[in-house]
């Protein structure tokens, strides 16, 4: 695995311990991600002199929240229970020196709590890519929407919520957000859910 584009570009980083059941992000979809984000008006620091922050759930070894902070956001906050991936994810933050830009939680996605630690309207971009099986299974399907619809307030206006999915799970409409917009790659589908701007 490595880093695509901005401060970092073409480093390597520490992928998961199982790939196969982790499904990492190729490069090919990942620059397919951040390039429709840039074409949405999201990831542009220059425009915000505080620059912009991100959000990566489900996180594994950090390799949508490392790529972000190498094109410029000014801090990530990491969320994944999984021990194994947190430490590598410590790892790849101390290789590439973003200790200071990041925030690693280990816990429980679902639980909840950790979007207190936010700012209302704060996060610019977040990144949900939870396991296939959780989007597959009815009840743990719903309380990741649940945990989407519960991040609205700190998501700032305009900004953007990506689920990842396997491409044969389509995602509903949450209130409080537009869309969701999708894209499929492969065998997997990405649902953007944009908050409405301003007076929108």
């Amino acid at each position: 695995m490595r880093i695509i584009a901005g401060e970092h570009g073409g480093r390597a980083i520490l992928g998961p311990a199982d790939a196969q059941t982790t499904r990492p992000i190729i490069d090919r979809v990942k620059e397919a991600l951040f390039n429709r984000l840039t074409s949405l008006g999201l990831l542009q620091p220059d425009g915000d002199s505080d620059g912009w922050s991100v959000v990566d759930v489900f996180c594994g070894t950090g390799s949508l929240g490392l790529e972000a902070l190498s094109r410029g956001a000014s801090s990530c906050l990491f969320v994944d229970m999984d021990r194994d991936a947190v430490n590598r994810l410590k790892e790849n933050l101390d290789t590439l020196g973003l200790n200071s830009r990041a925030q690693v939680v280990q816990g429980s996605a679902l639980a909840g709590y950790w979007p207190a630690s936010l700012r209302p309207g704060s996060v610019q971009v977040a990144f949900i890519d939870p396991p296939y099986a959780m989007v597959e299974e009815d009840k743990t399907r719903l309380a990741l929407l649940d945990m989407v619809a519960a991040m609205v307030p700190v998501i700032e206006p305009g900004g953007v919520v990506m689920v990842r999915t396997p491409i044969a799970v389509e995602l509903p409409e949450l209130e409080a957000y537009d869309g969701p917009g999708t894209a499929e790659y492969g065998g997997m589908r990405l649902h953007f859910y944009q908050a409405p701007m301003e007076g929108g």
